[in-house]
């Protein structure tokens, strides 16, 4: 089995003859084939995920954090830096290959072994392209390595890039990536939980978080006043969002039970429901990728705007 143009299509909501040509040559340079696992190995991964699930290896998000991120990114500067600063090293290590995926509330077994990484990257170009074109900067919160920035900025170079973070390396690693490639981009620290308001965000400025919020768990709250407070042009979230699971599939379920275990994100889609209902915001669209890793899917969007 493949998934095709038209099937990104379809998940977008569009023509197949509406995906932008960079998107479409990012599926044309990937493999996208996958297999439906037997029932003995459906049975296994499924197994599998129930024992990981509920052991206690799967720890709690939050601030209590912050020195487990900062080694992460640690690591990935030594790396970035060993390597004269190669791009190709910026790919975080929470992105594992060779692993079966879910897929359309399934378990799946790909061909390529980056399948997950292929298919957010032509997810990642899609959105980038479809909200971002009007900016004239974009801020990442909880930018990490910075990664999603250069691939953004190479679609669209006008975008000044703005990397944020809590972490000293990966702060450190953005503004690496100005210094050595040809990229409009600092890095800045900032802390998810204590907002500075003196942070400089012009109307004219698009703000994203990916994979990014999930770490906040319940206390997304003061991001999203400080967001309120700046009114950027268009704020856009892919994040695991609890609240679009389906928990009488059993592939939902699982996914629901280790997002809850970790603590992941929560709050967010209802808050902003709230404030869209007070006339305070508009959400201008809200999707399921009903794509993910092997417990649970971290790449849906929700995408709005201050009123």
């Amino acid at each position: 089995m493949n998934y095709s143009a038209e099937d990104f299509a379809r998940l977008f909501g569009i023509a197949p003859t509406a995906l932008p040509a960079e998107c479409l040559d990012l599926i044309k340079s990937a493999d996208f084939n996958y297999e439906q696992p037997a029932p003995a190995k459906r049975d296994e991964i499924i197994l599998g995920v129930m024992k990981h699930v509920d052991s206690d290896q799967p720890t709690q998000v939050g601030a209590q954090r912050s020195e487990l991120w900062e080694r992460c990114w640690s690591e990935n500067l030594q790396n970035f830096v060993t390597s004269e600063f190669e791009l190709e090293k910026l790919v975080p290590k929470f992105i594992k290959p060779g692993q079966p995926i879910r897929l359309n509330q399934q378990y799946v077994m790909p061909r390529n072994p980056a399948f997950e990484l292929a298919f957010f990257q032509v997810c990642r170009a899609y959105y980038g392209l479809k909200y971002f074109a009007q900016a004239k900067s974009l801020h990442e919160f909880g930018c990490g390595t910075g990664f999603n920035l250069v691939a953004l900025g190479k679609l669209m170079p006008h975008l000044q890039l703005h990397g944020l973070d809590w972490s000293p390396s990966a702060c450190e690693m953005v503004n690496l990536i100005g210094k050595h490639h040809d990229l409009h981009i600092t890095g800045t620290r900032f802390d998810f939980f204590a907002p500075d308001a003196t942070l400089p965000i012009t109307a004219d400025s698009a703000v994203m978080t990916m994979v990014a919020l999930e770490q906040t768990g319940p206390r997304n709250g003061a991001f999203i006043d400080f967001l309120l407070a700046k009114r950027p042009l268009i704020c856009l979230h892919m994040e695991p969002l609890l609240d679009l699971y389906d928990e009488n599939n059993l592939v939902d379920y699982l996914a629901a039970r280790y997002h809850r275990k970790r603590g992941y994100l929560s709050g967010l889609l209802p808050r902003l429901r709230e404030l869209a209902a007070a006339g305070k915001i508009e959400i201008l669209e809200t999707r399921r990728m009903f794509f993910g890793s092997l417990y649970h899917e971290g790449y849906s969007f929700v995408v709005w705007r201050p009123l």
